[in-house]
């Protein structure tokens, strides 16, 4: 078989990169997602653990996660009518402000009370609209091309920001205390907002109706994903964070290594699916996320284990997600509605997430270990693989 010249293949790559960023649009929310996102690796990773520390005891702390999530399914009632009568772009922007001043309300939690509950009533307003407005953005803007690559380079932004981001924020929150540090995450995630003024409004269409098929390939494969996110996010995050004695400076710098990692790793998925390795890339990202998941369950105990298996993580987080969210984008591009694909979707993991994270509370108030709490994310890897496997061998039925 004949192969191309190292200059072809230079300028076949150059050609791709040109192309990848010809989409001005998708630069700008990628522009928006730096920012965001090192908000959140600088103070939201450190939200719940912070919890931990203004003396609220874990199984709570899981119930508030839970809470927070699934009242995103009663926030997420009032979307449509509200996208459709001001854009998709300004749902976004009004999803970052809102979601950003919940920050200014954590910082002043020292336990249960009045500062808890409206912290968790607007980040969960503002997460229902941000996630859910962010991904139908991308799905509409982004290009079938080139959404592989799409997606891993935001995940490289997301690893490269989470070595400085948890630095800073751990840097913040022992120093300055968590009003001044949170304050400071209010700050930069609303910064975030400036650049999706320059995004198109994208008006949705009033009377499209969704197939069920497509509709079910959203809230099947986003619900699994839940799960995985309950056990390797959430719940990781706080077993990581009493593992290292419950200091910030530690966590930040366990979450900061475990970026370094991942932020090499970011580009390589999405380029599989690109290229036409797609089965190939969720076979590499289903059987490194399983891994990760055995190896936080039986190394979280040990701190070098723990940060270990967290670096583990951030290797196959971004391979992981640049497998399944491409199909996902993909699936919705071409449906009747991209925004309500992505409300069945987003409705879809927040039941798996706020399940999983019911589930944690219960067995860690039992008494069960961490063990089996961390486990859930096998369960939600058995059902991705299962969906995306179901959707190569049948298809789905994408338009209504």
């Amino acid at each position: 078989m004949p192969v191309n010249p190292p200059v072809h293949c230079l300028e076949n790559g150059l050609s791709g990169v040109m192309k990848f960023f010809a989409n001005s649009h998708i630069n700008r929310i990628y522009v928006h997602s730096g920012l965001q996102s090192f908000a959140f690796n600088g103070g939201a990773v450190f939200s719940y653990v912070y919890l931990l520390k203004a003396g609220i005891a874990t199984p709570i702390v899981f119930l508030i996660i839970a809470s927070v999530i699934l009242l995103r399914l009663v926030f997420r009632q009032a979307l449509l009518p509200i996208v459709q009568r001001f854009g998709l772009r300004n749902g976004l922007i009004f999803g970052t402000l809102i979601d950003a001043s919940s920050f200014l309300l954590l910082g002043h939690v020292n336990g249960p009370g009045l500062w808890l509950y409206a912290y968790m009533a607007l980040s969960s307003l503002g997460t229902a609209f941000y996630w859910t407005c962010y991904h139908a953005a991308v799905t509409r803007l982004g290009d079938a091309e080139h959404r592989g690559a799409q997606v891993s380079a935001r995940e490289a932004i997301f690893a490269l920001t989470g070595v400085v981001g948890p630095l800073f924020g751990g840097f913040m929150l022992t120093v300055f205390g968590p009003v001044y540090a949170f304050a400071a995450t209010t700050v930069i995630y609303g910064m975030a907002a400036l650049p999706l003024f320059a995004v198109p409004p994208m008006a949705i269409e009033p009377q499209a109706r969704l197939s069920r098929q497509a509709r079910n390939f959203a809230a099947g494969l986003t619900f699994s994903d839940g799960l995985v996110a309950a056990a390797v996010n959430f719940g990781w995050r706080i077993v990581l964070f009493q593992t290292l004695g419950e200091s910030f400076n530690n966590y930040g710098g366990a979450l900061a290594i475990a970026g370094l990692v991942g932020a090499v790793m970011g580009l390589i998925g999405g380029r599989l699916i690109d290229v036409g390795h797609h089965k190939r890339s969720v076979q590499i990202g289903l059987g490194l996320m399983a891994l990760t998941v055995l190896a936080e369950a039986t190394g979280f105990a040990t701190p070098w284990m723990a940060v270990a298996a967290n670096m583990l993580g951030a290797v196959a987080g971004p391979i992981y997600m640049s497998s399944i969210m491409p199909p996902l984008y993909g699936v919705g591009q071409n449906s009747a509605c991209a925004f309500r694909f992505n409300v069945a979707a987003e409705n879809g993991f927040d039941c798996g997430a706020g399940f999983g994270a019911l589930i944690a509370a219960v067995l860690v108030w039992l008494g069960a270990g961490y063990f089996w709490l961390i486990m859930i994310g096998l369960v939600g890897c058995l059902g991705v693989h299962l969906m995306l496997r179901n959707k190569d061998k049948h298809g789905v039925p994408v338009v209504a």
